[in-house]
């Protein structure tokens, strides 16, 4: 096989790569968000709940009925 015989298969696509820095940010912004989320919803067990009455209740919040 000649130097000229190269046979393309696929292409590729450049991705702008992240520093460690940039990594951190993100990932410590994610965290935050989470603590955030759990904070104001509490875990799923509040209140002894049953995993149905957890889904009703997210369902409720989630798509509130036009009463």
């Amino acid at each position: 096989m000649g130097t000229n015989d190269l046979e393309i298969v696929g292409t590729m696509n450049p991705q702008r790569l992240t520093s460690l820095e940039e990594d951190r940010k993100k990932d410590q912004a994610e965290i935050i968000a989470d603590q955030a989320h759990w904070k104001k919803h509490g875990t799923n067990r509040r209140n002894g709940a049953s995993k149905p009455e957890i889904m009703e209740e997210l369902s409720r919040e989630r798509f509130p009925l036009e009463e």
